[in-house]
């Protein structure tokens, strides 16, 4: 006779694994902890606004391109995230400097031959109402640089 195979066995094994799917449920909200967890991110409160630090491309029509990471030397979002706010952190002074090195690589992109200003900037948005429309879901834009792109 196998362990398994034992009614005492499989009782225990059926209870200890409700009790496992069951403990997040009443574990505080502050603990979020692998490989059980509440899920916090999707079971608190989140906040009603999301702000985002990024730098675009002003084509000639208006419309707004986000530059890609390249831009900021790396292929991953997050590292070209943390290379824009360390810019932010130093100045002014940096910040211009790294807003004229973007333009300069923005004026030689064939993708972005409309190009002719970039902007780097903090905005805020309502984040349910983006989703329907952008434009209207911004409450603050607080540009940082502003740079022509010279051709």
């Amino acid at each position: 006779m196998f362990l398994l195979d034992h009614p005492v066995t499989q009782v225990s094994l059926a209870a200890a694994t409700l009790l496992a799917l069951a403990s997040p449920t009443i574990w505080p909200k502050e603990r979020d902890d692998f490989p059980l967890s509440p899920y916090a991110m999707f079971s608190s409160r989140q906040d009603d606004t999301t702000r985002v630090t990024h730098v675009v491309a002003i084509l000639e029509d208006g419309r707004e391109v986000p530059l890609a990471p390249r831009f900021l030397g790396t292929d991953e979002v997050l590292q070209a995230k943390v290379t824009l706010m360390r810019v932010l952190k130093r100045g002014k002074r940096e910040q211009v400097d790294l807003c004229e090195e973007l333009a300069k690589k923005v004026a030689v992109d064939p993708d972005l031959g409309g190009a002719v200003a970039v902007e780097m900037r903090t905005v805020t948005y309502r984040t349910m109402d983006y989703f329907v429309d952008p434009k209207a879901a911004l409450l603050k834009k607080n540009v940082h640089a502003r740079c022509k792109v010279e051709r």
